[in-house]
């Protein structure tokens, strides 16, 4: 009996073998979704810089949405040169504001961020900020102290309210080719450069691949950190995008980053959630939550 349940054992895990031999194994894991909630203590940090690095990389590792704003700043290299913010490439979206600042690093890797939609916004001298970069470098004369070179945001396509900000950033390169009027929609003069905001002298250039209208557009050296503009010639009755420049092009207002009709189901993305094929300020009460999706029980 023994010597038989060994053989169906045997047989049985054979045939689950064989079977799964001829199965496609689909990697399903740019398709997760881990939600992580944001921080709200501007420029201030508890504890030691190796407590607050670590405090940063449990709350977002692996989160592909900030329910909140994402505040990264005290990160030295220079100080620990085991820091990696490498763990910043899986988000997706925030839904506050993005503060980068007092950082010792030579790259952001925001890789994957399409959306910031800055429902809470940072105040500066009583402007609304929605993306703030500042007080990147300490560098001086110390040659370890490089401080921030690229801000790597290829895939940001909107930042939904509040302008933009730089301010001392002496190494940072690139960001004077961004058009900041293809990503903030309905803004008139969307970013606002304080003293230093970047360096007038960088040496290398966006690649060739990143010329968009006679002119190049990069977040950094790489032929992979071409910015991606889309069109801002939206009627003037238009909220922000649109998918024509004529009254009735005007993307719904449930839309994020463009759209390619006028109702909430034609979104490229959407600004809040997601219910069936349409995009909804709120999902409804029976419904779960999992990022920007609505999931029924």
């Amino acid at each position: 009996m023994e010597d038989f349940s060994g053989f169906l054992c045997l047989f049985t895990f054979l045939c689950v073998l064989n079977f799964l031999s001829g199965v496609e194994i689909v990697n399903v894991d740019s398709e997760v979704t881990k939600e992580c909630y944001g921080t709200h203590v501007g420029f201030g940090m508890s504890g030691n810089q190796d407590d607050h690095y670590e405090s940063l990389r449990r709350r977002f590792k692996d989160c592909t949405h900030v329910e909140g704003n994402l505040e990264i700043t005290h990160v030295d290299k220079a100080i620990n040169s085991s820091y990696d913010i490498s763990f910043l490439s899986s988000i997706k979206v925030v839904t506050g504001y993005v503060l980068l600042g007092l950082l010792e690093v030579q790259t952001i890797p925001l890789i994957n961020l399409r959306l910031i939609r800055a429902d809470s916004t940072y105040n500066i001298m009583g402007e609304e900020y929605g993306l703030v970069v500042a007080l990147t470098s300490e560098a001086g004369n110390d040659p370890k102290r490089v401080g921030l070179r690229e801000l790597q945001l290829p895939s940001l396509l909107e930042i939904s309210k509040g302008k933009v900000f730089f301010a001392q950033n002496p190494h940072l390169c690139y960001i004077d080719t961004i058009d900041w009027g293809s990503i903030v929609p309905d803004n008139e003069g969307p970013v606002k450069y304080g003293e230093l905001a970047y360096s007038e002298n960088c040496e290398k250039k966006c690649d060739t691949e990143c010329e968009v209208d006679g002119v190049n557009r990069c977040w950094g050296e790489s032929r992979f950190m071409c910015q991606t503009v889309r069109s801002s010639h939206c009627h003037s009755s238009c909220p922000g995008r649109c998918y024509d420049s004529y009254i009735l092009g005007c993307c719904h207002p449930e839309c994020a980053i463009g759209c390619y009709g006028p109702s909430d189901s034609d979104c490229e993305m959407c600004k809040y959630f997601q219910f069936g094929d349409r995009c909804v300020p709120s999902c409804p009460a029976n419904a779960r939550r999992l990022g920007q999706e609505c999931i029924m029980p």
